[in-house]
């Protein structure tokens, strides 16, 4: 028994050795980045950018990019054939998982598959991008949304010259932290009126015992552009600074249906096409 025992732990130890020498993949070849990045046309459907760019001397060539970050509740798989030539970019987008907002340690990898199974694998803990924002973004909604809803609830138009009426509703859950809604931010397409500034004061404090709250905010045009319109990626969310003691800034876009009455009564306050 005590020589079974000894050839059972020398085969752990063997295994254990062998298991220790396996090569870890490859790092990205010298000179090709990656960056994950947000276009403004992705930022209301939630979707980002992975872009590859190829600075090294030879071809590169992959069928399958993953990305892992422990700060989302999936990884994202992005199958498809890429080839870039020296000096060659590839933008893939990819929609963006729900928020892990537990947890401390963030691991953040991105591995490029070839067509023969081998992989470059690229550590992006220490990568500066829009996702350090968004994460702390999205984590305090969720905080605040155990406290109270928030959503865009009516759009009320107006004539040119006049301001129109969003309507903000806050609906409390009956549970969470107390939390403060101190001000709203202008878009690039709509501002507040009177003209005061680029913030309006919402002052909104919720708690466990509040009852739904409905606050009419008033807007104009921030300017009439045709473009503006036209080009419209973010005119329609807006961003609210939250006071302390969870101080931070979250964003709260227009459902469809409103941004839709907004974009229209934009077009007709400024008198497009007459």
């Amino acid at each position: 028994m005590p020589a079974r025992r000894a050839l059972v732990a020398l085969g752990l130890a063997l295994a254990a050795l062998l298991a220790g020498c396996v090569a870890a993949p490859p790092a990205l070849p010298e000179g090709v980045t990656v960056l994950v990045m947000q276009q403004r046309s992705d930022v209301a459907e939630r979707m980002a950018q992975l872009r590859v760019h190829n600075g090294s001397h030879a071809a590169l060539a992959f069928t399958a990019a993953r990305l892992d970050d422990s700060r989302f509740a999936s990884a994202v798989d992005i199958d498809r054939e890429v080839r870039l030539e020296p000096g060659a970019t590839s933008d893939l987008r990819f929609a963006l998982p729900e928020p892990v907002c537990e947890g401390s340690a963030v691991r953040r990898t991105l591995t490029l598959t070839r067509d023969d199974g081998t992989r470059f694998v690229a550590d992006l803990r220490s990568a500066e991008d829009f996702t350090i924002g968004l994460h702390e973004r999205e984590c305090l909604l969720v905080e605040i949304e155990r406290t109270s809803s928030l959503t865009w609830t009516g759009f009320t138009a107006s004539p040119p010259g006049e301001p129109a009426m969003a309507m903000l509703t806050a609906t409390p859950t009956g549970a969470g932290e107390p939390v403060l809604l101190a001000e709203l931010r202008s878009t690039n397409l709509v501002q507040f009126a009177p003209k005061d500034g680029d913030r309006w004061r919402l002052g909104l404090a919720l708690d466990a015992q509040s009852v739904e709250t409905s606050i009419e905010v008033p807007l104009v045009p921030q300017r009439c552009d045709p473009h503006v319109v036209q080009e419209d990626k973010r005119g329609t969310i807006f961003t609210i600074d939250v006071g302390e003691p969870r101080a931070g800034t979250i964003e709260l876009p227009m459902p469809p249906e409103l941004k839709s009455q907004v974009l229209t009564w934009v077009a007709e306050w400024c008198r497009f096409g007459q």
